[in-house]
This record gives structure tokens, C-alpha cells and sequence, in this order.
């Protein structure tokens, strides 16, 4: 039988198993993930409760107070935040295909670096907007990691509400952001 759509491939007897080797290799990849996504919900759960059981476990010394760090440590933020941001355009980019897993990790990476950027942003004085904006960003990078973790087994709904919720939550400390560093220059100017 001949297809218009796409040639026909000889029908293969029986399943077709994947060699030993690239199934533990992927089966590792994957274990590692999940490993990186447990890392990223446990610190920010240690964060949160941190922040609001204890806010002075958050306060470093007299560096932190510095308007240097703040500028570091904002400007830091920005950055993965834009990085964050680019996730979603970069994994479809046909050249970075093969490397989606990485680009993945590095997401999640990415997202941990905020919260703890933002949780040492927020410390000096946790209270208002920033604080706020910690949640936001807590509560993002939450639902992203529990969707790595649980959205292949919780069905295609729970896992686009999470995705939902991560999204949302990650364009409100987007907006978020933009308007503190408005403030931060129209005050300081």
C-alpha cells in the first residue's frame, strides 16, 4: 500500500525494544530530573517556612543591607527571570531539540536561584511588595517542580493547572519586578 503522506516502512514483527544501554541512559536522565525537581520544591518549602517562621535566619550581615548587593542581586534576578522567560521560546528552536532535558534542568535551576535571589532581596525587611512577590515566585516555582514530579501520573488536567498556575505566577513577578525597578529608579533619581 502506497501513503501520500509519508512512505510506508516494512511492519515490524513484535515490539521493537530499545537497546539495554539507551533505556538505562534515559531512565537515568530521567531519575535526575526528578532529583532536580525534589531539590527545587524541598528548598523552596524550607524557604517559605523559613521566611515566615523565622525571617531573621534569612539576614546574612551587613553586605546584604548594601545597596550593591541589592543592585547585584536585582539586576541577577532579572536576568534568569528573562532567561526563565525564554524557556518557552527556546525549546522549540529545532537546533536546541536534542538538549530540551538540559534546557529543562536549567529552568529549574534558574527558577531556585530566584527564590533564593529574592528570599535574600526580602530579607532585611519582609514585609509589602517584595514579600508578595516572594510568595508569587515560591508559589511558581512550587507548581513547576510538582508538575515535573507528578504530571505525567496526575493526567493532562492537574498537569495544565499546575502549568497554569506556574505561568501565571511567573508573569505576576515579571510585572512585579518591572514595577519595582520603576520605583526603585523614579525615587532614587
Amino acid at each position: 500500500m502506497i501513503s501520500a503522506f509519508a512512505p510506508l516502512l516494512p511492519a515490524r514483527v513484535g515490539r521493537t525494544a530499545r537497546p539495554a544501554r539507551a533505556a538505562k541512559r534515559v531512565r537515568a536522565k530521567a531519575a535526575d530530573t526528578r532529583s532536580l525537581a525534589w531539590c527545587v520544591l524541598l528548598f523552596t518549602l524550607l524557604l517559605q517556612a523559613a521566611l515566615a517562621l523565622y525571617p531573621a535566619a534569612l539576614k546574612l550581615g551587613a553586605i546584604q543591607s548594601s545597596a550593591a548587593f541589592k543592585i547585584a542581586s536585582g539586576y541577577t534576578m532579572l536576568a534568569l527571570l528573562a532567561f526563565a522567560f525564554g524557556f518557552g521560546a527556546l525549546r522549540r528552536l529545532p537546533a536546541l531539540a536534542p538538549h530540551v532535558r538540559r534546557l529543562h534542568e536549567l529552568h529549574q535551576v534558574a527558577g531556585l536561584a530566584i527564590v533564593v535571589l529574592l528570599a535574600l532581596h526580602v530579607g532585611q525587611r519582609p514585609t509589602g511588595f517584595l514579600l508578595g512577590t516572594f510568595h508569587a515566585m515560591a508559589l511558581g516555582v512550587a507548581c513547576g517542580a510538582l508538575r515535573t514530579l507528578v504530571g505525567p501520573r496526575a493526567g493532562r488536567a492537574a498537569s495544565a493547572g499546575l502549568l497554569g498556575i506556574h505561568i501565571a505566577a511567573s508573569c505576576l513577578v515579571a510585572a512585579a519586578a518591572l514595577l519595582h525597578l520603576y520605583f526603585v529608579y523614579a525615587y532614587t533619581a
